[in-house]
């Protein structure tokens, strides 16, 4: 028996049909993400620890028009702070606390 693996580099464009509520992606070479990913309808966990992200490769979109409320970045090319600084962290950040205190 073998494993085979693959390591994904680039989040395409037509992942908006997808019907899930997570997506882990997780210890990939990730560079690029599609403005796509935002449109997903049930997304509310995007794991993408531990990637090649940069800050503008994370589309505004998916901080600000998505429905996901527990975004995981950690391990990429940018720090915490540098996200918050975004024009779209504090929309997302609401989402995220909404979620939290329903979870209280």
């Amino acid at each position: 028996m073998f494993k085979l693996f693959f390591q994904i580099s680039v989040v395409p464009n037509g992942v908006d049909g997808l019907q899930l509520t997570e997506l882990n992606l997780n210890q990939n070479q990730i560079s690029s993400l599609s403005s796509s990913l935002a449109e997903c309808p049930r997304l509310k966990t995007l794991r993408l620890e531990e990637n090649c992200l940069a800050l503008d490769a994370l589309p505004n979109d998916l901080l600000t028009k998505s429905t996901v409320s527990t975004l995981c970045l950690a391990g990429n090319m940018f720090s915490e702070k540098q996200l918050s600084d975004l024009e779209g962290y504090p929309i997302y950040l609401t989402r995220y606390t909404a979620v939290r205190r329903k979870l209280d």
